[in-house]
């Protein structure tokens, strides 16, 4: 039997946390969340290896557009360590300069450095970017099927010392709406509620600690992003802070749907049904137009902008104890009005 997308994505991420890595990795579908949770992975890897010998480099696409803006990140090693690690998302708007060099990059194989790159569209990617895969490591981001997902729950239980019963993975499922982000963010939760005397995840557990915020809720933020309305959008923050003001889930769905956006700023009109399923990870003809219409709203270098400010916020939130409607307020304020 061929290994399925999930099954490969899975295989890959335990050699990484072996520490078997990679010269070049090509992490390449519409699923930010397993395009996010491998770049974690191996910023965590690369720094067990490499300790203060090695560096990390996080690029967007639009920040190394020109081949000038490029040759500076892959010169080699770091500038004060042996070994780099340089991160580009959203390869697709380098211009042809930048990918001629990027594939001669990847051919080398540097010993000093390693490339990860992510590209969001996986259904007939441009040639160019199928070549990097092919030279590569190329790791399958595709949106898990259904029956797939209770592995990922069991593994994020395992990564917490947890065992979860196959009936509460089933109500996780439910509450979440297979949510992967919120998925992951609720056992991180249950984790914590049951603190390290308590092994098992039970049904009961799950339905006593999860608060989960319906996912018509964010739908409503969804299309109000898409719409670029603040009012509607401020009204659904408050609604989603109301159930449940954790930053971590909001802030990673949030920046998967403006990624979802952005992949389809490359299609002039709207793609084919097999395309636009790929990029918006969704069947729905409703929500695929909604995204590709959020295009006309918005410019390729605001939506790089909203993104590396969704990753700040992010990143702010776990440093500092500040209401989470004081940031996203701020980001509304920013980016929608």
């Amino acid at each position: 039997m061929a290994e399925s997308s999930f099954d490969k994505f899975t295989r890959i991420t335990g050699q990484v946390r072996e520490g078997v890595l990679q010269p070049v990795y090509l992490v390449l579908g519409p699923e930010t969340f397993l395009s996010s949770l491998f770049i974690k992975l191996m910023k965590t890897a690369f720094q067990k290896k490499f300790g203060d010998q090695g560096e990390i480099t996080v690029l967007f696409g639009d920040d190394v557009k020109k081949r000038e803006d490029l040759e500076g990140y892959v010169s080699g090693g770091g500038l004060f360590s042996s070994t780099s690690l340089i991160i580009i998302q959203n390869v697709g708007s380098l211009d042809p300069n930048s990918r001629k060099l990027l594939q001669q990059v990847v051919n080398q194989k540097n010993p000093e450095m390693i490339l990860l790159l992510t590209h969001s569209e996986s259904y007939r990617p441009p040639q160019w970017i199928a070549k990097l895969g092919e030279s590569g490591q190329l790791v399958p981001a595709d949106t898990p099927y259904e029956n797939e997902i209770p592995r990922l729950v069991h593994r994020f239980a395992e990564i917490r010392g947890k065992k979860i019963q196959p009936r509460a993975v089933e109500l996780l499922m439910q509450l979440t709406g297979n949510n992967l982000a919120l998925i992951e963010h609720e056992m991180e939760k249950l984790s914590l509620f049951l603190g390290e005397d308590v092994e098992v995840i039970t049904v009961d557990v799950v339905q006593d600690s999860i608060a989960a915020v319906p996912h018509a809720t964010f739908l409503n933020l969804f299309d109000a992003v898409n719409q670029r309305n603040a009012a509607k959008a401020i009204e659904a923050f408050h609604d989603i802070f109301s159930r449940d003001d954790s930053i971590p889930y909001i802030t990673i769905s949030l920046y998967n749907h403006m990624n979802k956006i952005l992949g389809f700023t490359d299609h002039n009109t709207f793609p084919d049904n097999a395309t636009a399923r790929a990029i918006s990870g969704s069947k729905s003809p409703r929500f695929q137009r909604g995204i590709f219409n959020a295009t006309k709203q918005y410019t390729r270098p605001e939506l790089e902008e909203v993104l590396c400010e969704l990753a700040e916020i992010d990143y702010q939130c776990r440093q500092q104890n500040i209401p989470p409607m004081t940031y996203f307020s701020t980001w509304v304020a920013n980016h929608l009005v």
